[in-house]
């Protein structure tokens, strides 16, 4: 899916007890931000007398992606946005001044990931959030210059499969994605400079 009407993206990182949160607003993002999900269990293909069939293996997931496309002149954002999460959270990618600095000669190869919480325009609670839990993000993208559109960027999110052991005390939720309320119970909003729903 493709999420064309972009409010807000939170990025929150675990900072202890509390989220490091960095957030994109309405005037960072501009109309033309896109953010891309894919998310699609895998499939068992089955022989029969009348063709193959494929049936979804519940509880897995065959593709996982995620991507956020801004405009060119968003770089100063996007370079706020890596400078935030530390250069080793982008594999040694840095940020100076809305530069995008790659290849630094000693990436750092940690398991560092932060959470990505897009909401939509419309959305006055959290009932339209699409959040990835864990994203190991890069900058990898094909420029295109004087063809007469704005250049974009896309971030890609490269969300991570929750893993029980691996994952059950990092303090981030255990799922890998939610579509949805934060709370079906009772009407929550998030609050992006405490990275809380409250």
């Amino acid at each position: 899916m493709n999420i064309t009407q972009v409010r807000r993206v939170v990025f929150r990182k675990k900072n202890g007890n509390a989220w490091s949160v960095f957030t994109m607003e309405a005037d960072d993002l501009g109309q033309d931000t896109i953010m891309s999900v894919n998310i699609s269990p895998r499939l068992r293909a089955r022989n029969s007398a009348m063709g193959t069939t494929e049936t979804p293996i519940r509880g897995t997931l065959g593709a996982f992606a995620g991507s956020v496309t801004f405009l060119m002149d968003t770089y100063e954002k996007l370079g706020k946005a890596i400078d935030n999460w530390t250069a080793s959270t982008y594999n040694g990618h840095s940020a100076t001044a809305g530069q995008i600095i790659g290849g630094e000669a000693t990436p750092d190869c940690d398991d560092s990931y932060f959470s990505v919480i897009a909401q939509g325009l419309c959305d006055d609670g959290s009932e339209a959030d699409i959040e990835l839990t864990r994203c190991q993000p890069s900058v990898d993208d094909d420029l295109e210059f004087g063809t007469g559109d704005t250049p974009t960027v896309t971030l890609n999110l490269h969300p991570i499969i929750y893993n029980a052991t691996r994952h059950a005390s990092d303090g981030y939720p255990a799922y890998s994605y939610r579509l949805g309320d934060y709370d079906t119970t009772a009407k929550k909003r998030l609050n992006a400079s405490t990275g809380e729903y409250a």
